[in-house]
This record gives C-alpha cells, sequence and structure tokens, in this order.
C-alpha cells in the first residue's frame, strides 16, 4: 500500500469519526431550553416506556402525580392523572373515554389518550417538588433545570455531542412517592 494512499486512508478514518459525534443515534428523555435545539440535561431511554412528573401544585400545595407512556413513534402520551383538590388548574371531571375515581381522598383519572411530540414544562422559584420518576427511581428536577425558567421537554435522539453539552440526569437510587 502506498504512503499516499495511507494518508487519504488516515485522513477519510478521522473525517468520518467526527462526522459520527454529529448524528443523532440516542433516544432519550431531554430537557431543552425553550425555543432552541440545545438540550439542557436528559436521561437516556431504557426499555420501560413509561414515566412520572411529581410537583407540588403552586397555589393548593398539593402533591400532583401525571403518569405518561412513550409512543411508538416517541411522542409523550398523557396516560393517567393523580391530584388531591379541584382548585385552580386542575380538571375536575374525566373527559371523553377517560375514568373519574375518588378514593382516600384523591382524584385518579385515568385511560387518558392525549398524545404531544413535547411539552413546555415551568420550573417554578418556589421551594416544593418536582421531581421525574423512571424506571423507580426519581429525580429531583430542581438540581438539573433552573428554577423560573421554562424548558421544552420532549423524546429525542441526541448525538454524542448534544450529550457533551447537556447535563446527564445522575441515576440515584430514592423510592418515588
Amino acid at each position: 500500500m502506498g504512503k499516499h494512499l495511507k494518508i487519504r486512508l488516515l485522513i477519510l478514518l478521522i473525517g468520518v469519526s467526527l462526522l459520527s459525534i454529529f448524528i443523532p443515534y440516542k433516544w432519550s428523555f431531554t430537557f431543552f431550553e425553550q425555543r432552541t435545539t440545545h438540550p439542557v440535561a436528559f436521561l437516556p431511554l431504557g426499555h420501560e416506556k413509561t414515566f412520572q412528573i411529581r410537583y407540588t401544585h403552586s397555589i393548593h400545595l398539593s402533591d400532583v402525580l401525571e403518569t405518561y407512556k412513550v409512543t411508538s413513534l416517541h411522542d409523550i402520551q398523557l396516560s393517567s392523572l393523580e391530584y388531591e383538590d379541584f382548585a385552580i388548574g386542575m380538571p375536575s371531571g374525566a373527559g371523553e373515554g377517560e375514568k373519574f375515581v375518588e378514593k382516600d381522598g384523591k382524584y385518579y383519572i385515568t385511560n387518558m389518550s392525549q398524545v404531544f411530540p413535547s411539552f413546555n414544562l415551568l420550573v417554578g422559584d418556589i421551594d416544593r417538588e418536582l421531581a421525574f420518576c423512571y424506571e423507580d427511581i426519581e429525580h429531583d428536577l430542581k438540581e438539573y433545570l433552573v428554577r423560573g425558567d421554562t424548558y421544552t421537554f420532549k423524546v429525542a435522539r441526541l448525538s454524542l455531542f448534544d450529550q457533551m453539552r447537556g447535563v446527564r440526569i445522575r441515576e440515584q437510587k430514592t423510592e418515588p412517592n
């Protein structure tokens, strides 16, 4: 093999390697700065397709638990809602095809089927909880996201470059409530 051919092959190999860091490949739960493509925080999507977001409602100060599923097209489907108050911002009943149940002072809406490509999440600037629950691990989102800021949440493919730009949510073992 000639010297020039070896150099060309080496340059080609280096070029392909550099380009590959920009190819999205890793499906992840991703929080983007609003109206940008800059990932702020992410958690790789494993085999489990169900996750929850638990927060303390800022007005009536009680827990709300939203359960979601990742669809086959990597959209987000709201599947159930659990809450304690009908106050501002909470539904007073079930929609078409949904089931509403009151049990032990809590309200449950199940069989929900709204599907979203993404949704916006406002991180309240208050001393209340905001947790992302996945695979029996609860992650405190206020450790990774700035209070008072709004983020776009979606399931997205990230490149190695994107993963280096964002913060991987640590996998701390704590039991969800």
